[in-house]
């Protein structure tokens, strides 16, 4: 038999514990990333992103990037509340505490009657700060102190996000949307090509040829889809009635998929889908996705309309996507072994070796035991 079962447990998408432990042993270790530089370009301009748990704000503090826990250090306000803004400055809105560029509360209403701080009582009091580094207009975000550098997490693909972030322009399209499904399974749905016939028979696989290859680089993986010669002819038009510059060695569908939940769509070297799968809870995560057009484009009502079409289908494809895997969600709280994964599905084979390395790290640093008895069989099945 070609196939191999899984090496992942349903119980492992429906685990409430498990949800709290990736949360920590996951996402608070890995890089994520919150969005791109030209988001938070002038002084005061914000972004808030809920991360492992975490509560954080990025903000621009007189040009210099900083990521800080959102809450007020005095009575646990939060300091902004929408996911993006711009305001005067870092001061918390139940009480008037201010912040500054370190993160130190030094604006404090009624200081000397009613607190009596010193300088250090109050850098005692200064916000929780996390990393925050940049590859050219990626902007991410780390909640653990310790870990590898950003350049590190994403080898060997920082030279691609440098061409994506020179490549392409800002986002036209910007969602955030709720997915009643664990974020496994949206990555694992967006990791294979397997069900584009049937889930997506009039949207993505009016594009795709139905070829595809796969390039692993542990934990990350690209792969490569052939297009259609069709909707090859497509981006050439749009390409010179817009103006748009394709990015070099970027001409059918390539998609980028960074450990744990970063995954870009480049479609022709003329459009990035730049998404993310954030865990919000057991069984459920937020999508979000970014859609930019390569640079170089001219404005009007053309590329209007271009934008507009982009923009109906990415919802079409995600729709499609959003359905499906709230179905599985439903079936996997009824199965009792792990799925059946064939050649074709290979790529989600990697993304579990990576998970299940990682539990059993987690295991092995707590103590806890394993969360299914199959755990050790299912660890000498890897690829």
């Amino acid at each position: 038999m070609i196939a191999k079962p899984a090496l992942l447990h349903p119980a492992d998408y429906l685990d409430p514990g498990l949800h709290a432990a990736e949360q920590a042993g996951i996402f608070a270790r890995h890089w994520q990333f919150v969005g791109f530089a030209e988001e938070l370009a002038e002084p005061g301009r914000f972004l808030t992103r809920q991360i492992a748990g975490e509560p954080v704000l990025v903000i621009n503090m007189d040009g210099d990037l900083r990521a800080f826990r959102n809450v007020c250090t005095h009575r646990f306000a939060r300091l902004k509340v929408a996911e993006a803004g711009q305001d005067s400055g870092l001061r918390c809105p139940y009480h008037g505490w201010a912040y500054d560029r370190e993160g130190v509360p030094l604006g404090i209403p009624g200081n000397a009657d009613c607190f009596g701080l010193d300088r250090a009582a109050k850098q005692g009091l200064a916000l929780k700060r996390f990393a925050l580094d940049r590859i050219g207009r990626l902007i991410f975000v780390r909640i653990a102190a310790e870990g590898p550098s950003l350049a590190d997490a994403v080898a060997p693909h920082g030279e691609l996000l440098q061409r994506l972030s020179d490549g392409f322009g800002p986002a036209f399209s910007q969602v955030a949307q709720p997915w009643a499904a664990d974020w496994k399974i949206g990555i694992e749905n967006v990791l294979e090509v397997y069900h584009v016939d049937a889930v997506h028979p009039e949207s993505f696989r009016s594009v795709v040829d139905g070829s595809w290859r796969v390039e692993y680089q542990r934990p990350h993986s690209i792969g490569h889809a052939g297009m259609r010669a069709e909707a090859l002819r497509w981006w050439e038009g749009v390409g010179k009635r817009l103006g748009l510059l394709a990015v070099p060695g970027l001409d059918h569908y390539v998609h980028l998929h960074l450990f744990p939940n970063l995954a870009i769509g480049i479609t022709a070297g003329r459009l990035i889908s730049v998404q993310t799968y954030e865990p919000t809870g057991p069984g459920r995560f937020t999508l979000r996705y970014r859609l930019c057009l390569a640079l170089g484009g001219k404005q009007g009502a053309a590329r209007t309309a271009v934008e507009n079409h982009l923009t109906a289908l990415n919802e079409t494809l995600l729709g499609e996507d959003r359905a499906i895997a709230a179905e599985v969600q439903i079936g996997t709280a009824s199965a009792d072994r792990p799925a059946l994964l064939g050649a074709n599905e290979d790529r989600l084979m990697q993304f579990h070796q990576t998970l299940l390395a990682l539990k059993n790290t987690h295991r092995l640093a707590s103590g806890t035991p394993p969360s299914h008895p199959a755990d050790e069989e299912r660890q000498e099945n890897r690829i």
